[in-house]
């Protein structure tokens, strides 16, 4: 497997061609050898292929190793019609390559099914809280490098509970999934989107300052409030934004003095936007 994993991050061209060169070498060994032998290793580069390319690419693989299996039978003279043996043994082994090649094309989807769903929110799609904290502590060096500011905004669901307790949780989900995307094609796409909480999301705007923040915060709060007015949904917004001059050390910082500011908005009042400087 870890084979596998360090041909993941090689081209698609540079793993069909070292396939291919391995259906070569097998092929040769089964000459040499035995078919035999040798053949059963045509299953590595079929796997290789369907695991580090795509199920499609597996298939045109399969077919040229089983062609290869049958040519070397031919080239040994060892396929006299009406000998129908060779044959026969060619399309088992076409169907057990193609049958290796269907598992691990599903094995390979599921893995990557699971690594999506443990750094994607399960119900808006957007990062959650681990996968956000990655990508904002790469943005942090990228900050603390180059000197750019950037901001962060908290973004706490008023009356949420509400909608829960007299719609039910399928539409609650579905008011989450709304402003999940609403926030998404409203920022940047360099912009990190994250449901951090149960009815909170938090935004990372790299290199905004306050003022260009402020504009973009805005325009979010807008469009949220009137996609809850349209859709009838008794929802505001309570907004705490921080810009830093100076990152702090780590994520978990900046989350916490976030979600503070956004106790403190929410003990004074509703549906307001707090926006402060940290040099």
């Amino acid at each position: 497997m870890y084979l596998f994993r360090y041909l993941e991050n090689k081209s698609r061209s540079f793993v069909i061609g070292l396939s291919i060169l391995l259906v070569i070498l097998i092929s040769f060994i089964d000459y040499v050898v035995s078919p035999d032998i040798a053949s059963v290793f045509f299953l590595l580069p079929v796997a290789l292929v369907s695991w580090c390319v795509s199920e499609k690419f597996g298939i045109l693989i399969s077919f040229i190793c089983a062609t290869a299996w049958f040519l070397i039978h031919l080239l040994k003279g060892e396929v006299v019609s009406p000998n129908y043996l060779p044959y026969w043994n060619a399309f088992i082994r076409l169907a057990f390559y193609l049958t290796v090649n269907y598992l691990f094309a599903e094995l390979h989807n599921a893995r990557k099914r699971e690594s999506k769903l443990a750094r994607t929110d399960e119900i808006t799609g957007v990062a959650n809280r681990k996968l956000f904290v990655e990508l904002a502590s790469m943005e942090l060096k990228k900050s603390r490098r180059y000197g750019h500011p950037f901001t962060i905004t908290y973004i706490d669901l008023d009356n949420f509970k509400n909608i829960n307790d007299y719609g039910g949780y399928k539409v609650g989900d579905h008011v989450l999934q709304v402003v999940a995307q609403t926030i998404k094609h409203t920022v940047r796409e360099t912009d990190i989107v994250a449901r951090i909480g149960g009815d909170e999301f938090i935004i990372f705007l790299p290199g905004l300052a306050y003022e260009p923040a402020q504009i973009v915060i805005n325009r979010v709060r807008n469009i949220l409030s009137e996609t809850m007015e349209k859709n009838v949904w008794p929802v505001t917004f309570s907004i705490g934004a921080i810009t830093y001059i100076n990152p702090p050390e780590t994520v978990d910082e900046i989350i916490e003095k976030a979600d503070y500011l956004m106790y403190i908005i929410k003990n004074k009042s509703k549906n307001v936007i707090e926006h402060i400087t940290e040099i």
